[in-house]
C-alpha cells in the first residue's frame, strides 16, 4: 500500500451540479463523467451490481473523486456521511487487503472480475469509521492516462 492517499471520494446526490459548484467555488477542473458497470462482493457474502457515475478533479493530486449517489446499496447517499473513502494504491491488492484485515480494518466490499475478488479495488473500514479503498496499482497507468484526457478502462 502506498504511504499517502492519492484521492478522497465523496458521494454526491447530483454529480453534474457538484462538479459545477466545486469548479465555481474552488476552481477545480474535472475529467468527463465516467460510467462503469461494477460488481461488488459485500461483507455479508452478497453481490451487488451498479452502474456508477464518477469524475475526478484534474491537476496535481491528491485527487477529489465525486461518486454519483445510488438510490440504494453500497453507494447510497447517507446524510452526514458524504465522505466515502480515501484511496491508496496497492502493489499486491490481495495481500494489502489481508494486511488491513489483520490490523483491524474489516473488509466491507471489493470489486469482482472473472469470479475473483478482490479485483481492481477493496474497501475496508476502521473501527473509527474511516473507509479506505485499496486500488490495484496495475490500474495506475490507465488511470493517469485518463486524467490526461484518455479513456478509462476498468
Amino acid at each position: 500500500m502506498s504511504a499517502a492517499p492519492f484521492k478522497t471520494g465523496l458521494v454526491v446526490a447530483d454529480l453534474e451540479r457538484a462538479m459545477r459548484d466545486l469548479r465555481a467555488a474552488l476552481g477545480l477542473e474535472w475529467t468527463p463523467v465516467q460510467r462503469s458497470e461494477l460488481t461488488l462482493a459485500l461483507a455479508d457474502g452478497s453481490r451487488e451490481s451498479v452502474e456508477l457515475g464518477f469524475a475526478y478533479s484534474t491537476g496535481p493530486g491528491p485527487y477529489l473523486e465525486l461518486l454519483e449517489a445510488q438510490p440504494a446499496g453500497y453507494y447510497v447517499a447517507r446524510p452526514g456521511q458524504e465522505l466515502h473513502h480515501v484511496g491508496f494504491w496497492a502493489d499486491d491488492l490481495e495481500a494489502a487487503s489481508l494486511e488491513l484485515v489483520a490490523r483491524g480494518m474489516r473488509l466491507e466490499a471489493a470489486g469482482v472480475r472473472d469470479g475473483h475478488t478482490p479485483a481492481i479495488f477493496a474497501f475496508h473500514v476502521s473501527p473509527h469509521g474511516l473507509r479506505v479503498e485499496l486500488v490495484d496499482s496495475r490500474m495506475r497507468p490507465g488511470f493517469e492516462g485518463w486524467l490526461r484526457g484518455g479513456e478509462l478502462e476498468l
